[in-house]
């Protein structure tokens, strides 16, 4: 993948676990979301699972760990797996955005170029899922066209959630 670029020095480019330190920091810097999830800051254990983690019969060269940069500096992370659950379909396994980049913006753009490369290589729809609990975040998909598509409760770190399973089908 090359590197895409957005605006003002935005861009979004491949993450490796050498970027671990960054990650890190950007993770505690995103303490709200943690909190709200797992009850709990990730461990450095739960950082690496960002890059190794994958659901069942896919593949290292089936995930992408991306990262949105403002020039030089991580402000943001996207885990995704290509085509899971099913073929044609991506899990946007994780999306955050540190705390002061958010609310301008850039988390609609990013979404939108992410969905343009998808495409490209052949995704047909996205797929997230969000915690009831989290209704910025249920706004923030629904607004760009997610609806519901099941309910699914789940266990964290140290709570349990429902989690809304949300589908963006895309156009041709």
């Amino acid at each position: 993948m090359q590197d895409i670029n957005l605006i003002n020095g935005y861009k979004i480019k491949y993450l490796s676990k050498e970027n671990n330190n960054i990650v890190e920091k950007l993770c505690e810097k995103c303490s709200d979301y943690y909190i709200l999830h797992g009850g709990i800051l990730p461990s450095k254990e739960e950082i690496d699972e960002i890059f190794i983690t994958l659901p069942p019969n896919k593949s290292c060269k089936d995930k992408f760990v991306l990262g949105i940069y403002k020039f030089d500096e991580l402000i943001g992370i996207v885990d995704i797996i290509k085509d899971f659950p099913t073929i044609g379909e991506w899990m946007l396994g994780l999306m955050i955005i540190e705390p002061e980049a958010r609310g301008n913006g850039l988390g609609k753009i990013a979404h939108e170029a992410l969905v343009g490369w998808a495409k490209d290589l052949g995704a047909k729809s996205f797929r997230i899922g969000v915690i009831e609990d989290n209704y910025k975040g249920i706004n923030f998909w629904s607004s760009l066209g997610y609806t519901k598509i099941k309910e699914v409760n789940m266990d964290f770190t140290t709570k349990k959630h429902i989690v809304n399973v949300m589908r963006l089908q895309f156009c041709n």
